[in-house]
């Protein structure tokens, strides 16, 4: 009985889940990780382009059906390079050829629960297990079977690379490091640490080049700048000619169909980079340059910019992902994950997803109020359509019930 009624329930959200899935427009299929753990997903200016412009609607659907969590790359706490703080190593006694010992200590009883292993490049299969000791006698267990990343790229050209550890808080002020050689060769430790909290700068991703048409009148430019898609647009840069020396009062308007909304009133002048910045989606802008009575400036060429975006999301080995967008009436998620956003690695794993594709199980629900046949609403209907699983499921699983009844008679 117990079974029938897992099953029921299994099929309900089953299909609870199928519905949810109906209303995303697009797909972006993930590639299968070869370890467990975060990575990051640099999102593109078409994907972002065809999500809201809060990018509420994005989901990350994994293989049970099921939306897992994740956090907007600007919601982590970087670490700079610079500020590394090496914990001092401590000498240890001679341990079993099939295990590489490294001991450290935290003299400051710093809550930490991140840990930077700097390791010669190695490109190997090994499993690491750190403990914690208060007295360098009794060792507690912190984390274990922590997959170590083979050495990818060597950046610095100094035959190293940085793996970092992830575990839950702790404050031991000794922690060892232990890494399982399974009777091979065993892997070097350079280094243990953890770094300080920095900000970066932004980062931005050009977009592909738009279109340009100015008109000028008797004081005023008007140039009409038309990208190829409804990019989220944080800056553009111009390219400027005709006058050596000028200071403008210039507008910008992003267009929508019939409607103009005022994004940016600012100056241009030879005193400065020629950037403008503010935030708008949009695939058409409309510059006006005030020229009193200067000749016109000539916009050679424009550039527009977004600022790099990305999700950060734990993903296990072998499942299979894709992210979900394209709904203008989703609502944002609410994942404990944005909480931690100061506890997840630096140097995330990047994962780049394949082509962008139409949403197979998405299906257009009609604009006129939702409406279909003879007035009904469409959330009704899909309403209708639940209880009615839900009603078979019950019936199912009565049924279950007198036939169980009758064997037993």
């Amino acid at each position: 009985m117990n079974k029938q009624f897992f099953l029921t329930l299994t099929f309900l959200m089953s299909v609870s889940c199928v519905f949810a899935q109906q209303t995303f427009r697009y797909q972006a299929v993930l590639p299968k990780v070869e370890a467990d753990g975060f990575y990051r997903v640099d999102l593109s200016p078409e994907l972002i382009a065809g999500a809201q412009a809060n990018l509420g609607d994005i989901r990350i659907l994994n293989q049970k059906k099921q939306f897992s969590p994740y956090i907007f790359g600007n919601q982590l706490v970087f670490k700079d390079q610079r500020s590394f703080i090496a914990f001092p190593r401590l000498k240890t006694l001679k341990e079993a050829d099939t295990v590489t010992t490294f001991i450290v200590e935290n003299a400051a009883h710093l809550t930490i629960n991140q840990l930077s292993l700097q390791l010669r490049n190695a490109s190997v299969k090994r499993n690491v297990n750190l403990s914690g000791s208060d007295d360098l006698k009794k060792w507690y267990a912190i984390k274990e079977n922590i997959s170590l990343e083979e050495a990818v790229s060597d950046e610095q050209g100094n035959g190293t690379y940085q793996q970092q550890l992830n575990f839950p808080s702790s404050s031991y002020r000794y922690l060892r490091i232990q890494i399982n050689n399974e009777n091979k060769e065993p892997v070097a430790i350079l280094q243990a640490g953890i770094y300080k909290q920095q900000s970066i700068p932004p980062v931005y991703v050009q977009l592909k080049k738009p279109l340009i048409q100015q008109r000028n009148s008797a004081q005023v430019s008007y140039i009409s700048v038309r990208f190829n898609a409804p990019y989220q647009l944080n800056k553009l840069h111009l390219e400027i000619a005709g006058q050596k020396y000028y200071k403008r009062n210039i507008r910008v308007y992003a267009i929508h169909q019939k409607e103009k909304t005022l994004v940016a009133d600012t100056f241009i002048s030879t005193s400065a980079i020629p950037n403008l910045y503010f935030s708008a989606k949009t695939k058409h802008l409309e510059l006006e340059i005030v020229n009193g009575d200067n000749p016109p400036l000539v916009l050679n060429k424009v550039n527009g910019y977004q600022l790099s975006q990305s999700l950060i999301s734990y993903l296990e080995k072998g499942q299979d992902y894709a992210i979900l967008f394209g709904d203008e009436k989703a609502k944002a998620p609410d994942y404990d994950l944005k909480f931690f956003g100061d506890s997840l690695q630096q140097e995330l794993k990047p994962l780049n997803y394949q082509l962008i594709s139409a949403n197979p199980l998405y299906q257009k629900i009609p604009e006129k109020s939702k409406e279909i046949k003879d007035g009904i609403p469409g959330w009704v209907i899909w309403a209708a359509i639940v209880v009615v699983a839900a009603l078979l499921g019950f019936l199912t699983f009565r049924m279950t019930q007198e036939v169980s009844k009758r064997d037993k008679i």
